[in-house]
């Protein structure tokens, strides 16, 4: 069985045109590769992150392989 939350109560906030749009997927795909149940503010973060043009999937590996919350994991980014 694949691991997916769908993040859809998000979407009407969040995704206003197909940029966004394609923002918000990828943010959720990652989530899902990664198997993270984000909170609603760590998705609007990693989505800010995303459309920054910023390395999600590294904050979201540091995040599953090391348990780290997502504060822990861009003062782990910011630091590196």
């Amino acid at each position: 069985m694949k691991y997916a939350i769908e993040y859809e109560h998000l979407k009407d906030e969040l995704v206003n045109n197909e940029n966004t749009q394609w923002h918000f997927n990828k943010v959720k795909e990652s989530a899902n590769r990664y198997s993270l149940e984000l909170t609603d503010e760590e998705f609007k973060g990693f989505l800010k992150l995303h459309s920054s043009d910023k390395d999600i999937d590294w904050l979201m590996h540091k995040m599953d392989t090391y348990r780290l919350s997502f504060i822990d994991a861009l003062i782990s980014y910011v630091t590196y």
